[in-house]
């Protein structure tokens, strides 16, 4: 059992996984939720060696990593409704489960001949597969039953010598943060059905479940990535629609301090707006978007367009900001028709299911 550390020489540790992977190995590598086990779904004797070692019987699927929706297509049924499934969700916390069109080895696909599929929003993950040109298994790195794994040593704490001697190598990450594994949707029926509850929980097509802060922080961080991954080029604008309560102010502070804002995040109801500074060695901030400032907006005691042009609005779409606006809909059609000229827009609903509980949709511009 070899254990490499992937912050030493990437490019090194990542080509080595796929020789490992190629030839048949077990590895522990880390993703975007847990440390995972890979190896070659294709490959018989590796699947096998992999149900061995978490003592997992076949029937039981195995979720599978790809890069991208077309390599999905290659393993999975994927109809009109799964693709905008996969548009809205992936990349992301998420494992699809559809129809698997039976390339896999045996032990991959449920008794039923579904499939797990799951693109992660992970650089390791992604550029392992790339190389590969084919997907790799995604199931935790842990024994049947057993909790998920994020550091290397929790991982081997329990395994026998028998154990770790099936293992051909180790990726070590560090110690990951503690985000649950993938929430499992399953969209081979005419309504989705959440097998499994991660951090994000889908309601509609284009909607998430929160049940808290905590997790409606979680799904503006999901949203603001995938804005970042989607938009380079203009302003990015999140329009925030709900009632009072619902957390439009709890999503805006998180894309603040996200994106390096330092400090309180304080409403700004009576000043209409307030532009913050940022840090720009916050880590979720891709290089290659030059973000100017972050702006939080809202409108609500907004009553004509003088109001507006009082405070030099459509200015702020100038620079390359990042800008979250409450109570949208009090700019009037025409300012909104006109920021959509100047800026991508991001619009996230929030609706009031009961005391603990908001759905929150969304739509990405095209």
């Amino acid at each position: 059992m070899k254990i490499l550390e992937i912050t030493k020489d990437y490019e090194k540790v990542i080509r080595k996984t796929a020789e490992v992977i190629k030839a048949g190995g077990l590895v522990v590598f880390p993703s975007d939720t847990v440390y995972i086990l890979a190896v070659d779904p294709t490959n018989q004797v590796a699947v096998n060696k992999l149900l061995g070692f978490k003592n997992r019987w076949t029937g039981k699927a195995i979720s599978v990593a790809v890069l991208d929706m077309k390599m999905a297509m290659e393993y999975v049924e994927i109809d009109i409704n799964g693709k905008n499934i996969y548009t809205n969700l992936l990349p992301g916390p998420f494992t699809i489960v559809s129809q698997g069109k039976h390339k896999t080895a045996k032990g991959i696909e449920a008794e039923n001949g579904t499939l797990g599929v799951r693109i992660p929003d992970n650089k390791y993950v992604t550029d392992l597969v790339k190389i590969l040109k084919k997907p790799i298994t995604a199931t935790s790195a842990n024994l049947s039953g057993r909790t998920p794994n994020y550091s290397i040593a929790s991982f081997l704490r329990p395994l026998s010598n028998k154990k770790r001697e099936m293992i051909d190598l180790i990726v070590d990450a560090g110690k990951l943060p503690k985000n649950k594994p993938s929430t499992v949707i399953d969209i081979t029926c005419p309504e989705i059905k959440v097998l499994r509850r991660g951090d994000l929980v889908t309601g509609k097509k284009t909607s998430l479940m929160s049940k808290s802060e905590a997790e409606t922080e979680k799904i503006a961080e999901f949203l603001l990535k995938k804005a970042l991954n989607k938009f380079k080029n203009k302003p990015i604008v999140f329009l925030l629609s709900g009632d009072l309560g619902c957390g439009k102010t709890i999503f805006s502070r998180k894309i603040g301090h996200l994106l390096g804002v330092k400090g309180k995040i304080t409403s700004p109801t009576f000043v209409i707006y307030n532009e913050y500074k940022l840090d720009h060695r916050s880590l979720i901030v891709d290089r290659r978007y030059k973000i100017s400032n972050f702006l939080h907006m809202d409108l609500y005691k907004i009553t004509s367009e003088k109001d507006l042009i009082e405070i030099e609005f459509l200015e702020k779409f100038e620079d390359k900001n990042i800008i979250c606006i409450e109570w949208p809909e009090q700019m009037g059609k025409n300012y909104l028709a006109k920021i959509k000229e100047k800026a991508e827009i991001v619009n996230v609903g929030f609706e009031y299911v009961d005391e603990k509980t908001r759905e929150i949709s969304y739509n990405l511009s095209k």
